[in-house]
């Protein structure tokens, strides 16, 4: 009986009781707490599986109208300048062009010109400068002549001047919504008889001289 009476509250059945089922709602709170960590992890990996199958969407979407972008439209450029006639009355360069792509271009204007120490060479009479090219269908090659005086050509020759040609191609592709252009410089080395290409751009309104 005196040992019952001793007995610390501490240490009583019901305590112990006590403390059992505080130590049952710890773990049940530490495994929800868990629980929702990982509920939180896992909306998170959603969220970010639904970003980044959304942003694969976009850039497939956008690389196929690419694709057809360039699949269906013209494309337009200069395969070769040179001169062909160095006579000492008509000096003369050749500039090829033509549609690499595989669809007729529309509506092609073409411009050319010579340009001579940084100065534009004016086209002798009866010559052009531009022309209406019209319909220019895929790998047809195209001539355009451009003509310099024989004081010129023979400055050019001896090194004296420096010569170049400037091409500006403007044209539409069947839908004819969108003005498609090309613009190239090509500057002529002396030493190997040869118009080498020296910057361009597909821009629309580039300064050609």
């Amino acid at each position: 009986m005196a040992d019952k009476e001793n007995e610390s509250p501490a240490h009583s059945p019901a305590a112990q009781q006590d403390r059992e089922l505080l130590r049952a709602e710890r773990s049940m709170l530490a495994r929800l707490a868990q629980a929702v960590k990982l509920a939180d992890f896992m909306a998170i990996l959603m969220v970010l599986a639904t970003f980044f199958s959304a942003y694969a969407t976009w850039r497939t979407a956008k690389l196929t109208s690419t694709i057809f972008a360039v699949a269906d439209r013209p494309f337009i450029g200069v395969q070769q300048v040179a001169f062909v006639g160095t006579d000492a009355q008509h000096p003369m360069i050749s500039v090829n062009f033509k549609n690499f792509g595989s669809i007729p271009a529309l509506d092609t204007i073409v411009s050319v010109h010579a340009v001579v120490d940084g100065k534009v060479v004016t086209p002798p009479a009866g010559t052009m400068s531009e022309m209406d090219a019209g319909i220019v269908s895929p790998d047809v090659l195209h001539d355009f002549f451009v003509f310099i005086s024989p004081g010129q050509y023979q400055a050019v020759a001896a090194g004296k001047s420096n010569l170049q040609v400037h091409v500006t191609v403007l044209y539409k592709g069947p839908s004819r919504d969108m003005q498609l252009c090309y613009f190239e410089r090509f500057a002529y080395d002396r030493r190997v008889n040869v118009f080498m290409a020296s910057g361009g751009s597909d821009k629309c309104g580039t300064d050609v001289f």
